[in-house]
Parts: structure tokens; C-alpha cells; sequence
């Protein structure tokens, strides 16, 4: 159903569960990735999430928030690795490299949790750098 949702172009986060959408918006960052996980908390639990782009920090909190599946367009190695590692089924369409294609928001992230492997450090982290932004 993410797939389906992803390929209308329309959205760029979006939680699924049991074949319910749970929440969607157009834009996406950190910060309001660590929101929803603030706000939906257990209910994130066995979710599906499809999100624009899936950097190693987006990963990280996949796991922390313990989604059972991950869609997105564009995925860095980095961040389908930690989905491996967590047993986390994850599907890309392209594979980029941060550091030679086109700069996002998320590829900063990508180089605060650079040698972070722990989901709950991850997410503590990324909470304070973004409460200092």
C-alpha cells in the first residue's frame, strides 16, 4: 500500500497499519519524523513507513520506533544496512551516495549519526541537535 501511495507522488512520509493510513504529509524532515514518534509512540509498532528519502538517521529511527517494514524512492547503502541488521524488510528504488548527489536536509543527519549504531542513542541525539536548531 506505501508503494501505491509513493507512486501518486503526492506525499513524502507516510505510516501505514493494517491497511490503514495512519498519518501522511508532503513534507518530511527529521524533526517531524521524531515528532510522529513522540506522538504516535506504540502505535508506530508493526507500521509500514514509506518516506521520500532514506538516509541512515531515518533508518535508525525506523528501528527505535520499531516499524516492521520501510519503502522509499531513494535510499542511501548506509541506511538499507541498518534496516538489514534490525530484520527490517526495506525496499528502494535507487541506491544514492550523500556525499556526491544532490544535498538534502537529511544528509547532515546522516553525518551526526555517521558512528551511531544504537536506535535509542540515535534518537537521543537527534532530539538534541534538533532542539538546538
Amino acid at each position: 500500500m506505501v508503494v501505491e501511495i509513493f507512486s501518486k507522488k503526492i506525499y513524502s512520509f507516510v505510516i501505514v497499519k493494517k491497511g490503514n493510513i495512519i498519518l501522511k504529509k508532503k513534507e518530511v524532515e527529521i524533526k517531524s519524523i521524531l515528532e510522529t514518534i513522540d506522538e504516535l509512540q506504540d502505535k508506530l509498532y508493526g507500521s509500514s513507513m514509506g518516506v521520500n528519502i532514506l538516509d541512515k538517521a531515518t533508518a535508525l529511527l525506523c528501528v527505535y520506533a520499531k516499524i516492521a517494514g520501510v519503502y522509499s524512492p531513494c535510499s542511501t547503502k548506509k541506511a538499507l544496512a541498518v534496516l538489514i541488521q534490525a530484520g527490517i524488510p526495506g525496499q528502494t528504488d535507487e541506491i544514492i551516495i550523500p556525499e556526491i548527489g544532490n544535498r538534502h536536509e537529511n544528509f547532515d543527519f546522516e553525518e551526526v549519526v555517521s558512528y551511531i549504531d544504537s536506535p535509542d542513542y540515535a534518537y537521543e541525539v537527534l532530539k538534541e541537535k534538533i532542539q538546538k536548531k
